[in-house]
């Protein structure tokens, strides 16, 4: 249909040149341009052909390259064609696939870097040292005892005893004299800021800018970030804050317990009621649940079944007979909040009792047992109120 249409537009724009399709030079015309238009079609089609098989290869390359050393246990794409082998007895080697050339031998392991980053560190088994992904080839020497992958153009290694900061050229461009702590973040730049250890114990965090300066205090228990989120989790103490990329507080500081997933954030409060925020900070809900059960009871009367065949079908010369209480469903139920602790709510949703007990299990239809904690129990009724 399109190549109808093309052929009609055709004949159109050479009808205002006089031209007609009976016409022996028009025939000419008409057999000069579907030969044309043939050859460039085919072209077209050749080089998007190529193309694809080119791709297909390239593709293929990356995920099933491997390795026919025994000793070859992964394989792993850089970029490219440079793929690192890895061996079980540390000689694994920097490979690039289309020359077949070992570009570095003998190393341990590499790190790729983050983001736009081109340099991978690497270990030789003594020192540490970085590659270019794009050429395999060496740039800044192994000569550290501790080093970290690149990070917005920085990486930390540790150079005479103090973590320090080079760039692409190795050159140092932050040395605050920092003792190495073995406990902080891998020393990598997340959102212009990394995590530092203090100087006093290995069990306290702060954070640098990109410049050196220290923007938080190491006095925090824990910072982490939710890179994909861009946030940072801060806690100190029984009290928590989630952080912007820039540290400014998305939630302020407060005695909870914070968990961050799939778009939100999750506090659990002091009392164990759980409320969502979005991640701007926003409440969603003030009040939520993890889940509902029903609580079940045994009733007074005793029923009797009787057993007149055996596991095979074979009928017993004397009957078994076997009482047992019948259950029934208690009006309310039990619904679990934060920290796996339980309340009181009603079919229809309704709260009873705030969530203060470690387990709840009916006793009547409308009487409940509550275990307080460390095993002490007591007796509620249907209105949450305690029976003495």
């Amino acid at each position: 249909m399109m190549w109808r249409c093309v052929c009609q537009s055709v004949e159109w724009f050479m009808g205002l040149f006089g031209y007609k399709r009976n016409d022996g030079f028009a025939r000419c015309i008409w057999r000069l341009f579907a030969t044309s238009a043939a050859f460039i079609t085919t072209v077209v089609a050749i080089a998007l052909l190529c193309f694809l098989v080119s791709e297909g290869k390239s593709e293929y390359r990356k995920r099933f390259h491997t390795c026919d050393d025994e000793c070859c246990w992964a394989v792993s794409h850089v970029t490219g064609d440079i793929y690192f082998h890895n061996h079980y007895n540390g000689k694994g080697y920097v490979f690039n696939m289309r020359t077949g050339e070992k570009l570095l031998k003998n190393l341990e392991w590499i790190a790729e870097p983050n983001g736009k980053d081109s340099l991978v560190c690497f270990s030789n088994g003594e020192k540490r040292g970085y590659f270019s992904k794009n050429t395999g080839k060496v740039v800044i020497e192994p000569k550290y005892s501790h080093a970290w992958i690149f990070s917005e153009g920085l990486a930390g290694v540790v150079e005479d005893g103090f973590v320090k900061f080079i760039d692409g050229t190795g050159k140092v461009v932050i040395d605050n004299r920092m003792s190495y702590a073995s406990d902080a973040d891998s020393y990598v730049f997340h959102c212009g800021y990394c995590v530092i250890g203090s100087e006093a114990d290995d069990d306290h965090y702060g954070m640098m800018d990109r410049n050196g300066n220290l923007v938080m205090q190491t006095e925090y228990d824990e910072i982490r970030l939710y890179e994909d989120q861009k946030v940072w989790r801060v806690r100190r103490g029984q009290e928590m804050a989630v952080l912007d990329c820039e540290l400014k507080p998305i939630i302020p500081f407060m005695e909870c317990f914070i968990y961050i997933s799939e778009g939100t954030i999750d506090l659990t409060m002091p009392d164990h009621t759980m409320r969502k925020c979005d991640m701007q900070g926003t409440l969603i809900h003030d009040f939520y649940i993890a889940s509902v059960r029903t609580l079940e009871y045994e009733k007074d009367e005793i029923l009797y079944r009787t057993r007149t065949h055996d596991d095979n079908g074979d009928e017993y010369a004397v009957p078994f007979v076997e009482s047992y209480h019948p259950q029934a469903t208690a009006r309310l139920r039990a619904y679990v909040a934060g920290d796996s602790y339980e309340g009181l709510m009603t079919a229809e949703g309704r709260v009873v009792t705030m969530p203060l007990y470690k387990d709840i299990v009916a006793l009547d239809h409308d009487l409940y047992l509550c275990e307080v904690t460390n095993g002490d129990k007591v007796v509620v009724n249907g209105k949450g109120e305690i029976v003495k």
